[in-house]
């Protein structure tokens, strides 16, 4: 067998078989996006317990305004979020209640 003939058929078996590595790599993402492999779903609460997580998610929901309306977690985070924010601002005010001074009682008037 000549060289040429070895070098077209050796084309041949590549345009058969091919490098398909990117059509696999390509099928292999879908099939992985089909199975189920979602984002766990976490509840306002949890997120209130894991600052981290919170600010991780707030910061995913920002770079993306699209998930604000479909995505759970960004309901539940920018719940959690209001929730802490609130809860601050009272424990604040409640704070400051207890360390100002009681207010002074109005002059009487005297005749």
């Amino acid at each position: 067998m000549s060289e040429a003939s070895n070098i077209t058929e050796n084309k041949m078996a590549d345009r058969y078989h091919g490098n398909c590595f990117p059509t696999r790599l390509a099928l292999l993402a879908g099939v992985l996006a089909l199975c189920g492999c979602q984002e766990e779903i976490h509840s306002a609460q949890w997120y209130m317990g894991h600052g981290p997580e919170l600010q991780d998610k707030l910061t995913e929901c920002k770079k993306y305004p699209s998930l604000n309306e479909s995505d759970q977690n960004c309901k539940n985070a920018t719940e959690a979020f209001v929730t802490l924010v609130t809860v601050t601002a009272q424990k604040a005010e409640a704070e400051k209640a207890k360390s100002s001074p009681p207010p002074e009682p109005p002059p009487s008037e005297s005749h």
